[in-house]
């Protein structure tokens, strides 16, 4: 679903009125970069095969986007427990498609990358699946798109910042 967006006028608008524009482009935009490129169909079959779902196609994107990655690196991008992250990775690992390995230097942290034989694919896939944002970065000069990631800089460590209020706040 595309999102309709009004030419900003020449009245300054105001916190609030910005609010509410971003709270309904926000979950709409979000869906549709999640679900407008489906997985390659090899991909795609050795993911159904094994019972694996969406969650776990966003682990493999984050894994093709920094491999190689530890795993408690891993976990810090998708927002997960390390041992839920360490689960998803063992499921990706065990339907062949990523590798892990025992990092050289530091014999506790395992190193998970795509596997050789879904490279190809995956490199693929992480091109159409960031094509909206690379796009989105590309109409944008170079203060706007500097502004723009410091926005999403700051969203990022406000929502971090409120997780951790909130855990603070349970009875």
């Amino acid at each position: 679903m595309a999102v309709k967006t009004e030419p900003t006028g020449e009245r300054q608008r105001n916190v609030e009125e910005d609010l509410t524009e971003l709270s309904s482009l926000l979950p709409v935009t979000l869906h549709d970069l999640k679900s407008s490129v489906p997985a390659p169909m090899p991909m795609r079959e050795a993911m159904e095969g094994s019972g694996l779902g969406k969650r776990h196609a966003g682990a493999l994107l984050a894994i093709a986007a920094a491999e190689p990655i530890g795993v408690s690196e891993l976990a810090k991008r998708l927002g997960l427990l390390l041992s839920s992250t360490s689960t998803i990775v063992g499921e990706l690992s065990r339907a062949g498609l990523v590798e892990r390995a025992e990092d050289e230097h530091d014999r506790r942290r395992t190193i998970v990358r795509v596997h050789e034989d879904h490279r190809d694919a995956m490199e693929g896939w992480m091109e159409l699946a960031l094509a909206p944002i690379r796009n989105t970065l590309e109409r944008l000069g170079p203060p706007a798109r500097a502004h723009f990631m410091e926005g999403w800089r700051i969203l990022g460590e406000e929502a971090a910042a409120h997780e951790t209020d909130a855990e603070v706040c349970e009875p």
